[in-house]
């Protein structure tokens, strides 16, 4: 009896064996699966906002802050498409690389100043990058050239390695204010500019 039952019992207990092994397999490759994916974080919600100014001077010497401006973080994601740099006309005459990448902080401001005052008096714009690290400039931009029907926009450099880079467009709002606005993406790599920022 011990003979006839030994090899039936030995075959089921093989069969279960390997059933439990393949279980136990596509379970383990189920979970590599799941943990080699991607996992989409949005970057924008953890961002710190990046303090701005409107400086005396130019970017290469910048004086003291002539008027703040609302810091530059990233745009509200709630059910909002993510927003993409549009070609406007300075990027179009310079060939910028920036038009299409994706906006990943911006700002707007009404300033207490008509543009020409802004224009005429050598300004700049500076963005930095962090209230709690202010003395480092990620990006620049010096505040010069001709508006058009009351429109004028320049655009940002990367400094100091920072990966950002953009435009700010400014809009004369026919009251003695000009409404900023300040839109930052991340640079290429090379695209870097080499300007680097003042100590001070």
């Amino acid at each position: 009896m011990r003979t006839r039952f030994t090899l039936p019992v030995a075959l089921v207990a093989t069969a279960l064996m390997m059933v439990a092994a393949l279980t136990m397999g596509l379970r383990s490759s189920s979970a590599q699966d799941a943990s080699a994916s991607p996992t989409m974080m949005s970057g924008m919600d953890e961002a710190a906002a990046h303090p701005a100014h409107i400086h005396a001077g130019t970017c290469a010497t910048l004086g003291e802050v002539v008027f703040p401006l609302t810091d530059v973080a990233a745009p509200d994601m709630s059910g909002t498409p993510v927003a993409t740099m549009e070609s406007t006309p300075m990027m179009d005459m310079m060939a910028s690389p920036e038009a299409g990448k994706e906006i990943v902080a911006e700002s707007t401001t009404t300033v207490q100043a008509a543009l020409d005052v802004i224009i005429s008096g050598g300004h700049a714009i500076n963005v930095h990058e962090s209230a709690e690290n202010i003395a480092n400039y990620i990006a620049c931009g010096d505040i010069t050239g001709t508006p058009t029907d009351g429109e004028l926009t320049i655009m940002l450099a990367e400094l100091n390695q920072s990966g950002y880079s953009g435009e700010a467009m400014l809009k004369d709002n026919g009251d003695g204010t000009t409404t900023v606005t300040v839109h930052l993406m991340h640079s290429d790599a090379d695209m870097a500019s080499p300007m680097a920022s003042p100590t001070s």
